[in-house]
């Protein structure tokens, strides 16, 4: 029951997710495998990815929710376009993370990389 009004005080109560329309952030924070979606719909306050204290390793970037064809995408001035698990990309700490990308209209791109918590 996400909404209640239990109080007898005409104060409702709302638990669980709410959502503002769009999506920017972790979508999965489990083991040492992120994801981090950025959505191009959303236009206003600019995108940055959030690096955490001992840097990340980018191991994919799906530009395969996007419309429009996307043909570079960096992070804090760090190209990780071509990152692969193969030849992953590191953003160390101190990395801006402002996200610039040329190309798509629409949709999402989403960010795959690897960090341990706390290191």
């Amino acid at each position: 029951m996400p909404y209640e009004n239990s109080a007898g005080l005409q104060v409702n109560n709302f638990y669980g997710p709410r959502s503002s329309g769009g999506t920017k952030g972790v979508i999965k924070t489990e083991g040492y495998q992120n994801e981090w979606a950025h959505n191009l719909k959303i236009a206003g306050l600019p995108f940055k990815f959030d690096i955490k204290p001992g840097g990340v390793y980018v191991t994919k970037v799906d530009i395969s929710f996007a419309t429009g064809p996307v043909t570079a995408y960096t992070i804090g001035g760090v190209s990780v376009f071509a990152a692969t698990e193969d030849a992953p990309v590191f953003l160390a700490a101190n990395n801006t993370g402002v996200i610039v990308q040329t190309g798509g209209t629409a949709g999402v791109i989403v960010v795959k990389y690897k960090n341990v918590a706390g290191a």
